[in-house]
């Protein structure tokens, strides 16, 4: 049986909720990643940052300031006002299985990866890609 920890990232990219939003949108761009999961000082995903969020939380800043100051305003908002609070994280012993089914009805596009309370990976669907191309050119 595979399980999470078989196909997990673990060299993760993270930052803090009081970090800014133009930290987390340069770090986006720069390593071409779409989800940042929030630690605290314990290494506990306390959140997660997703492209969709950081892309809601600066529109609602151009509406409010316009674009003239939505750079100024970025390097002024921490991350804990746009980041999503309410996520849910699977163990790395968790089956294979139920984390392709969590993809599957729910539009997430990561799935934090915790042990003890501690981040120690992600998940995505893309992983999931990986692997079934891996099998599917193994089987030939």
């Amino acid at each position: 049986m595979r399980t999470v920890a078989d196909l997990m990232i673990t060299n993760l990219i993270t930052l803090r909720e009081n970090d800014s939003l133009a930290k987390a949108k340069a770090l986006m761009q720069e390593k071409n990643i779409r989800n940042i999961p929030i630690v605290n000082d314990e290494g506990e995903c306390v959140g997660m940052l997703t492209q969709r969020e950081y892309l809601r939380h600066a529109f609602h800043l151009v509406s409010q300031f316009g674009t003239q100051q939505i750079s100024k305003k970025e390097q002024q908002t921490p991350i804990a006002n746009a980041m999503n609070k309410d996520i849910l994280t699977v163990s790395p012993d968790t089956d294979l299985d139920m984390a392709a089914e969590f993809f599957i009805e729910n539009k997430y596009g990561c799935l934090p990866v915790t042990q003890d309370n501690k981040l120690v990976g992600i998940i995505t669907p893309v992983d999931f890609v990986k692997l079934a191309h891996k099998m599917l050119t193994e089987s030939k």
